[in-house]
């Protein structure tokens, strides 16, 4: 008699006022409670069955939606938060992935009832957007041709019960034929995906049946006819392509505790993005509000979500920093350790989630106290409730996922041990043991301390795995 009402944030864009009444609504209907996902997206859980439509009412008065943002549609578009202002980004994708979304979620009366399985997009060129794109349906890779803007369009990307890297479909698709390229993909995955089989319902599993050779031919059929259609729709919006930037002007500027993940530089000397470090992503109505007055009073106005779960505030003034550190610490929340190993990443978990096995938020809350984390804070940790990596345990340094397990003779709740990815070399973490779910965190700090002794000076924790070799890792 409850449900889980997801917010659909474009490219996690989300203003103060919207956030504000998010917060109101989770304290009439979620319980106190919001959930920042990894597309994104905010959560609200445990709204009552007859609250549902005041609900969605309220979230419709507010800019926002749910249409699309579950099952066999097309999910929330997700943005680079750097896009526009970080050092690794050549421009700002966020209009084009609004547009794409829009274009996409206009048709979605007709489509959703089509579509095989849901699709994920993703725009970004900062390098863990590069990786990142290589996990989606699409990948849209921010890069400048000659001083023109586009991208790179990566396909077929997808973790799950069977983890796929994408491939490259397309080395440089200007930004005026992303909307035609997005169409064009979707088109093509209602046309040859499995509706009958949702296990086999992705896009990965298109590709897979009609081999890699008849799919781009049959996507360069359908990108022709939308670039057609297009044609005379004109122009995006114009975005500025950045030059280079003199580093040693950014760098002049030393904020109060130095940069780090928490706070970086972006191109405007004296000006930082700072990412809130959201412990499991979950936070309650003052601290969703406290983020909101702070967007207001010292960033440009806009709470932008990380797929990390956090919430990154730009064009912050490195002067304001003290005040940013005050004002999150009366909600304990903090900039430090944001995007790192004390910032464990999960899903929802069993609590509510129907498909989930274990209870993720709970192996997470757990390792955030790991002391072999805290000493190695570049190792990524991801926890999933059950195999369908909503919390993307392959792509992690240490990817748990909850299963019934056989321990020691015995069936219990447990985990799946995932080590090793490395999405640069286009390499997914592997499955090497299993772990009862009260071990969790004592199987953790013994896989960190076989990686401390065997690591090579400055070797990453997944470059370490493929050296040493899974099997012999996992017998370590």
């Amino acid at each position: 008699g409850v449900f889980m009402v997801r917010c659909r944030v474009v490219g996690g864009r989300l203003s103060p006022r919207q956030a504000r009444s998010l917060a109101t609504l989770a304290e009439r209907y979620g319980q106190g409670w919001l959930h920042l996902s990894t597309r994104q997206n905010v959560e609200l859980h445990w709204v009552e069955a007859r609250q549902v439509p005041a609900v969605l009412d309220a979230i419709t008065a507010m800019g926002l939606t749910t249409r699309s943002s579950c099952g066999h549609t097309l999910r929330n578009v997700m943005s680079c938060p750097d896009a526009g202002v970080g050092l690794d980004e050549p421009f700002d994708c966020y209009p084009d992935a609004r547009l794409v979304s829009a274009s996409i979620v206009m048709r979605s009366g007709q489509l959703n009832c089509r579509l095989p399985s849901r699709v994920n997009l993703t725009f970004g060129g900062c390098p863990s957007c590069r990786d990142h794109a290589l996990l989606n349906d699409g990948g849209f890779v921010s890069v400048v041709d000659d001083g023109v803007a586009g991208y790179q369009l990566w396909a077929g990307g997808s973790l799950g019960t069977k983890a796929v890297m994408a491939v490259p479909l397309v080395e440089f698709l200007p930004r005026v034929d992303a909307v035609a390229a997005a169409l064009a993909l979707v088109e093509v995955f209602v046309a040859h995906g499995d509706l009958d089989n949702p296990k086999k319902g992705r896009l990965k599993y298109a590709i897979e049946a009609l081999g890699e050779s008849a799919f781009r031919h049959a996507f360069e059929a359908a990108f022709e006819r939308h670039k057609a259609q297009r044609a005379g729709l004109g122009a995006p919006p114009g975005v500025l392509v950045l030059s280079s930037t003199q580093l040693s002007d950014v760098l002049r500027h030393v904020p109060e505790g130095g940069w780090g993940n928490g706070v970086r530089p972006e191109r405007t000397p004296g000006r930082a993005t700072v990412t809130v470090n959201v412990p499991l992503g979950d936070l309650t109505p003052d601290e969703l509000r406290g983020l909101a007055e702070l967007a207001r009073l010292h960033a440009d106005g806009v709470l932008h979500l990380t797929r990390n779960q956090n919430v990154a505030l730009r064009r912050v003034r490195l002067a304001d920093l003290p005040a940013v550190r005050a004002a999150l610490a009366t909600h304990g929340l903090a900039l430090d350790g944001a995007e790192e190993a004390g910032d464990v990443r999960a899903c929802t978990g069993a609590a509510v989630c129907s498909l989930a096995i274990t209870a993720a938020p709970e192996a997470g809350r757990r390792l955030l106290r790991s002391e072999a984390l805290a000493r190695n804070s570049n190792l990524r940790v991801h926890v999933s409730g059950c195999p369908n990596s909503c919390a993307q345990h392959q792509a992690a340094d240490i990817g748990l996922s909850g299963a019934k397990v056989r321990v020691k003779g015995q069936i219990q709740l447990g985990y799946h041990l995932w080590l090793g990815a490395d999405l640069a070399c286009r390499r997914v973490a592997e499955d090497l043991g299993r772990v009862a779910e009260p071990e969790v965190e004592a199987v953790v700090e013994a896989v960190v301390g076989v990686w401390e002794a065997l690591r090579h000076k400055s070797e990453p924790f997944g470059a370490t795995v493929a050296r040493v070799g899974g099997e012999a890792f996992a017998a370590h």
